[in-house]
C-alpha cells in the first residue's frame, strides 16, 4: 500500500515534469533548477509522511476502558442501646402529727411603732392598755405613709415646670414690619429701557398662620403671611407670602428656648398707585428669636425677621425688617 502510494506521487511528478523536458533548449537553466528543487521537496515530504504512517501502524492496539462499577459498601446493622435505669428518689418519712396535743403560740416580734411613741398623739389621763396603744400607733403610721405617698406623686406629676411636647402644632402670628424704600419701573418709549420712581415706605403690619411639627430641637413648619404698608405718593403695597421654614432651638432654661431659622418660598406682590404693579417671585427670610413655654400644650414666640423678595420688570426687590409675636398650640 505504501509502495503504490509512492509510485502514484512519482507518476504525477513525472507527468508535470515531461513538458519541462520537452521545451526547446532556449528555456533557461534557472527554471529547470526551480522545478528540480520543488520535486526534491515533494519527495522529502512523501518520505516523512511514509515514516509517520509506518510509526502509527507499528503501535499496539488501544487498551479498552473498564466501565464496571465497584460493589456498594455493606450497611452496618445498628446495635440497640439499652437506656439507663431511672433514678429513684426515696420519699422522706415525715413525723406524724400528734392528735390532741397542745400547740404553743409564739408572739410576733415588736414593731417599730410599738417601741417609739407617736409625738403627735393626744395625751390621755387614763393609761391605755398595750393593745390600744399599739393600734393607735399603727393607724397613725398608715395615715402618715399615705400622706407622704401623695406628696411624692404630687411632686412627680404636678410639677410647676411644663414639660416640652414633641409633635404637631399650629398657631397665629402678628407683627410689625419696617420695609425699605420701594422703587417702581415704567417703560421709557423715547429713550428705551425703564424709568425708575422711588417711594419712601412707611411701617406696616403682618398677620398670618403657621403649622408644623416639633422634633425636639428641630422644627419644620409651613406659613402664610400677609404684609401691608403704605409709601409716599399714595402707593399701597400688599404682599402674600407662602413659606416653608426650618428652625433650630436650644434650651436656655426650664421654659425658655433660643431659636434661629431659615425660610423660603414664593411672594405675590401687588403695588397700587394710579397704575397697578403686580408680580410673583422667589422670597426668603432669616429668623432669630426666643420661645417661652407657658403651659403643657402651648407657648409664645418673639422673633426678628429679615426678608427679601426678588425683583420684577415693574418693581425693584422688596426688603423689610419685622418683629413678630406668635403662639403655638400642640395638637
Amino acid at each position: 500500500m505504501i509502495r503504490s502510494f509512492t509510485e502514484f506521487f512519482l507518476a504525477i511528478a513525472f507527468i508535470f515534469a515531461c513538458p519541462a523536458f520537452g521545451q526547446p533548449l532556449t528555456i533557461e537553466s534557472t527554471e529547470r533548477a526551480e522545478r528540480a528543487r520543488k520535486l526534491a521537496d515533494l519527495m522529502a515530504r512523501v518520505s516523512i509522511h511514509e515514516a509517520q504512517v509506518t510509526q502509527l501502524l507499528s503501535k499496539g492496539p488501544v487498551p479498552t476502558t473498564d466501565f464496571s462499577l465497584p460493589e456498594p459498601p455493606k450497611k452496618a446493622i445498628p446495635v440497640p442501646v439499652t437506656p439507663p435505669p431511672p433514678v429513684f428518689i426515696p420519699v422522706p418519712d415525715y413525723p406524724e402529727a400528734s392528735v390532741g396535743g397542745s400547740v404553743k403560740e409564739v408572739s410576733a416580734p415588736p414593731s417599730f411603732d410599738d417601741l417609739v411613741p407617736d409625738p403627735g398623739a393626744i395625751a390621755s389621763d387614763e393609761p391605755s392598755s398595750g393593745t390600744e396603744a399599739s393600734s393607735g400607733a399603727e393607724g397613725n403610721s398608715s395615715v402618715e405613709g399615705e400622706e407622704d405617698l401623695e406628696d411624692a406623686y404630687a411632686k412627680l406629676y404636678d410639677s410647676d415646670i411644663p414639660s416640652r411636647h414633641t409633635g404637631y402644632y399650629f398657631g397665629p402670628l402678628i407683627g410689625f414690619i419696617f420695609p425699605s424704600d420701594v422703587a417702581t419701573r415704567e417703560p421709557n418709549t423715547l429713550l428705551g429701557g425703564h424709568t425708575k420712581t422711588n417711594h419712601e415706605s412707611d411701617s406696616g403690619f403682618l398677620i398670618g398662620l403657621q403649622a408644623g411639627k416639633d422634633f425636639g430641637t428641630i422644627r419644620v413648619e409651613g406659613e402664610y403671611t400677609y404684609n401691608g404698608f403704605d409709601a409716599s405718593g399714595g402707593l399701597k403695597a400688599s404682599v402674600h407670602n407662602f413659606f416653608s421654614r426650618l428652625i433650630l432651638e436650644k434650651e436656655l432654661g426650664d421654659r425658655i428656648d433660643l431659636r434661629t431659622g431659615l425660610g423660603m418660598g414664593f411672594g405675590f406682590v401687588n403695588l397700587q398707585k394710579v397704575k397697578e404693579y403686580t408680580g410673583m417671585g422667589f422670597a426668603y427670610d432669616f429668623l432669630l428669636g426666643c420661645a417661652y413655654r407657658i403651659g403643657e400644650n402651648w407657648g409664645l414666640q418673639i422673633d426678628y425677621r429679615y426678608s427679601l423678595t426678588s425683583a420684577n420688570d415693574e418693581y425693584d426687590r422688596l426688603k423689610s425688617h419685622a418683629w413678630l409675636f406668635s403662639a403655638s398650640v400642640d395638637l
